[in-house]
């Protein structure tokens, strides 16, 4: 659970540098299906609406930091 946290994590960073908000909706949907295929295929490690809801809210939390880095390093750069 730990490593798909920092991978959520990493993957919101990196949509807040360079993407606008409709992209946080899509990851999250994305992040979304991927979590009923993977309980629906039965793969190790079942995703628990609980967990599901962490991750949604860590890649929340991760677009606001990479929003939060973007906007930093553009007043650096005027």
């Amino acid at each position: 659970m730990l490593t798909s946290i920092l991978v959520v994590l990493v993957a919101g960073i990196l949509l807040g540098l360079w993407f606008k908000a409709a992209a946080l909706l899509a990851a999250t949907a994305v992040l979304f299906v991927g979590i009923l295929v993977w309980n629906a295929l039965g793969l190790p490690s079942h995703m628990t609406i609980g967990k599901s809801l962490i991750l949604m809210f860590c890649l929340a939390c991760g677009y606001l930091v990479g929003l939060a880095l973007s906007l930093h390093r553009n007043r650096n750069e005027e």
